[in-house]
């Protein structure tokens, strides 16, 4: 019995932790203050390396996160 509560209260407590990740960071919209997201395609490359380009003074980082 103990361990079927257990197994319980940490599946609820996975799906709270996946509906808050959901809730915080699944959205498409940025926070104020922030410009907004773009969606990045062949067709926007070339204003991606020029915006990269023109801050060289400073740092600049670019990451890719893909799901697989």
């Amino acid at each position: 019995m103990a361990l079927k509560r257990s197994s319980i209260v940490i599946l609820l407590a996975v799906i709270a932790a996946a509906v808050f990740g959901q809730r915080q960071f699944g959205t498409h919209i940025a926070p104020k203050g922030q410009p907004a997201l773009v969606h990045l395609d062949a067709g926007s490359l070339e204003a991606l390396r020029a915006d990269f380009n023109a801050t060289q003074d400073s740092v600049r980082l670019i990451v890719l996160l893909s799901p697989t």
